[in-house]
């Protein structure tokens, strides 16, 4: 057997813990990464709570906010408005979510 260097898993049963500066993360035991399952690349955005008040500014109503101009996620990016390991997230999982979605069909 390998060693990877992950260490053992300590925790028996799941834990959600509130951050001082908003939101939650869970803890569970054994589980690497969860998976978004289902969620049209279209409906992503509504998922980062820093994102909602901006998507009305952009210029097209299909933006997927990667790559347009006259993006206000972009701008807001730009601006130091949303931190961009947020933003790099968002671009991670919205790139998922698109290849999940051309699988299916």
């Amino acid at each position: 057997m390998t060693d990877l260097g992950r260490g053992r898993h300590t925790t028996t049963t799941s834990c959600l813990l509130k951050w001082a500066f908003g939101g939650y993360v869970v803890d569970t035991p054994g589980i690497r990464q969860f998976e978004l399952t289902r969620v049209p690349s279209q409906e992503l955005e509504a998922y980062f709570k820093e994102f909602v008040g901006l998507v009305p500014n952009c210029r097209f109503p299909s933006c997927s906010h990667t790559h347009e101009a006259d993006c206000a996620i972009l701008a807001a990016v730009e601006n130091g408005d949303i931190d961009p390991a947020r933003y790099e997230s968002y671009c991670r999982m919205y790139q998922e979510c698109v290849e999940k979605e051309k699988n299916r069909t």
